[in-house]
């Protein structure tokens, strides 16, 4: 039989709510132990008299699901031995158990069911990631029927688990090509119904994971309020069952819910802020994804530039939370984070130099001397595994900070940074960008073709909108520099779509409306090429690179998407006027607000959030949001300008500090239907472009 997600522990929601990532680990772990209740701490089940070894089976996607979660080694702490992929060769293992972890489809039941023709395994837990449709349950009975295993089958889970957690606050749907799927004017209405209908399903996992029914937000009209009356009818499904996986929680908040229980889920459609999507960054964790490719927060670094060092292969670091440099700095300016790895390594020469000097002996024949010697021979080794393990983070660091350098010289990046901040802020020069894009300026054509779009879109209508001379320079240049104008071509036939629109309703539209009044000004000088003397650095400190350019990076620029999250938690008077724009939808409401927010509700403000783009998301756009969580304190603010090991004791702390400053603190969660790199989301602007005659 099925089991639902609701025969979970009900989680409890506390001051610092959105804890999806660690409720998600907390399935997966139920999941490996048979979907037991309880977990049994590691000591009592090494007291027990036997030990369940299983096998683990997944598809690619799940096996994408739980890398960031759990680690080999926690793996056969649940007793799993060995892990394979569900479309791969297996080979029979007669007296075991089999956990399966996979998507809900028919090729994925139908090499279910040729397992157990082949009799592979002893018995058979099957999780599906998401609800398993009744076709294909009766799919699945016929098959073990067919193969006399129907007796070996223990159960058939409901995980409600089908979202990638990169981290703490971050959350993706991994589904692949979103944008395209969502905005092709060459699909078909089911193609579009089907792809809304896949959003649908990964958001209500992350509703079912979280145990809570949020009030969902969106911009009327397009693909956001189409998921949102769909998400709406399907929690609202779910809310009425017996036995559901809210039916916990029904009675809460008197049929509204409080603010305190209730987060909001505000979901955007990528159009709605396209600049936050092609821009450069210059912080740490959205430089390491857009420039190093970072992948389920592992990151791949080639030693050195010659054919020889990359024949030697590839170093791979993981960058999770529970590195303490990656969490002090993902957020920080680059030229800080070079200043801190430095920081770090004199720290640990100083700290390694004071453990020589502890192992130093006095007298041999002192019985003072040598009960001190032993003394300081027992602290020194008892320090030498945190050491260690310090030396390890300031290695990841160091190599993954020389890298991102080696692609700053040679690419440009603070260029480009600098005059797309610039153009958004509405003080562009056209002379340095068409430099730029020019085939002797630097940077890759992914490099040049995101700043043409970021240019011709603040230069799409106006007094700033380009002439057809000026049209047909930017694309000349692209194409001289090698790079596809398809995109370039989509975007422009969208703006003038967008402008058609407004002109006839009288109403702004899109993105558009807020990609320059959301931004401002980053830079205060005109130093962009600071970068120049860039091959001298590799003879000088990391944090060299840092002492021309830090003075230019001061902003606490906010990107449209969190100014609009941070209006619709605030619900005040001052954002009366933008939250009314925004349809409104509760599940738990009586009877369907048909998008209009009751009264009682209007000017409710809201401490919890979850924050979801269609069409794809990245870290700087997430970096925005997680300032909201921070609010307007100083010393918040300041978390993320950078810190070492050694400070990751004094931010709990200031953490701390500040949420029992107040009744409760503010959470925000991030979620995208993939994380995309500038290039990777250039080139589904492309096959737009081509789809579309460009």
């Amino acid at each position: 039989r099925i089991v639902p997600h609701g025969t979970r522990p009900s989680p409890s929601f506390d001051a610092m709510a959105l804890q999806l990532r660690k409720r998600q680990q907390d399935a997966i772990h139920r999941m490996l132990n048979l979907n037991v209740t309880r977990i049994v701490p590691l000591g009592e089940r090494e007291a027990e008299e036997t030990e369940v070894y299983k096998i683990l089976v997944m598809d690619r996607h799940c096996f994408d699901v739980i890398t960031p979660l759990v680690r080999v080694n926690e793996l056969r702490r649940h007793g799993v031995t060995l892990h394979l992929l569900l479309d791969n060769e297996r080979q029979p293992i007669h007296d075991v158990p089999a956990v399966y972890f996979v998507r809900p489809t028919a090729h994925n039941v139908a090499r279910i069911s040729a397992d157990f023709a082949a009799g592979l395994y002893e018995s058979y837990h099957l999780n599906f990631s998401s609800s398993l449709p009744r076709p294909m349950l009766e799919d699945l009975a016929a098959g073990s029927v067919k193969a006399n295993a129907a007796g070996k089958v223990a159960k058939v889970f409901d995980q409600y688990v089908d979202f990638v957690s990169l981290a703490e606050d971050i959350f993706s749907l991994a589904q692949k090509d979103a944008y395209v799927a969502l905005n092709d004017p060459t699909a078909k209405d089911a193609d579009v119904e089907a792809a809304v209908a896949e959003v649908v399903k990964g958001l209500l996992s992350v509703c079912a994971t979280l145990g809570r029914v949020p009030i969902i937000r969106c911009p009327r009209g397009g693909a956001a309020e189409m998921v949102a009356q769909q998400l709406e009818k399907q929690l609202r499904d779910h809310v009425d069952a017996r036995g559901s996986m809210f039916s916990d929680h029904a009675g809460m908040g008197s049929g509204l819910g409080s603010r305190e229980d209730r987060p909001i889920l505000c979901i955007f459609e990528r159009n709605f802020d396209l600049a936050a999507a092609l821009q450069h960054a210059w912080t740490y964790a959205p430089l390491v994804h857009d420039v190093l490719d970072m992948r389920l927060n592992r990151v791949d670094i080639t030693q050195g530039s010659s054919a020889l060092d990359a024949a030697a292969g590839k170093k791979s670091y993981d960058l999770e939370d529970n590195d303490p440099f990656w969490r002090a700095n993902n957020d920080a300016q680059f030229p800080k984070v070079a200043e801190e790895v430095e920081s770090e390594l004199a720290a640990y020469k100083k700290a390694i130099a004071e453990v020589n000097a502890q192992t130093s002996l006095g007298d041999p024949s002192s019985d003072a001397d040598m009960a001190t010697n032993t003394q300081k021979l027992v602290s020194a080794v008892a320090s030498l595994p945190e050491l260690q393990e310090r030396k390890k983070f300031i290695d990841k660091h160091t190599n993954i900070a020389t890298a991102l350098l080696g692609h700053i010289k040679n690419r440009g990046l603070d260029e480009y940074f600098a005059l797309e901040e610039d153009l958004l802020a509405g003080k562009g020069d056209k002379a340095a960008v068409m430099g730029l894009l020019q085939a002797t300026g630097r940077g890759t054509p992914e490099d040049k073709l995101r700043l043409a779009i970021i240019y011709a879109m603040t230069h799409s209508g106006g007094d700033d909108a380009m002439s057809p001379a000026d049209a047909e320079a930017l694309e000349g240049a692209l194409r001289a520099s090698g790079a596809d104008a398809a995109a370039l071509g989509f975007v422009q036939r969208m703006a003038k779509l967008n402008q058609s629109l407004a002109a006839t309703t009288g109403v702004p539209t899109g993105g558009q409306r807020d990609n320059r009044a959301t931004t401002t000004a980053m830079m205060t000088g005109s130093e962009s090429n600071l970068l120049d003397y860039a091959e001298r650095l590799y003879g000088q400190s990391l944090s060299a690179v840092a002492k021309g350019v830090k003075s230019l990076l001061a902003s606490d620029r906010q990107l449209a998407v969190a100014r609009a999250t941070e209006a619709l938690m605030s619900n005040d008077a001052d954002s009366h006027a933008e939250c009314a724009e925004y349809a409104w939808y509760d599940a738990k409401a009586r009877t369907g607000t048909g998008g209009t927010p009751p009264l009682n509700q209007s000017s409710s403000p809201h401490d919890h959030a979850m924050v979801f783009v269609m069409g794809g998301g990245n870290y700087l756009e997430a970096e925005s949001v997680r300032a909201i969580a921070r609010g307007d304190d100083k010393e918040m603010r300041g978390l993320g300008d950078g810190g070492g090991f050694g400070d990751a004791h004094a931010v709990s702390h200031r953490l701390g500090a500040a949420g029992a400053s107040s009744t409760t603190r503010r959470s925000v969660v991030y979620g995208a239907t993939e994380m995309l790199t500038g290039a990777e989301f250039v080139a589904q602007l492309g096959a737009l472009g081509r789809k579309t005659g460009h």
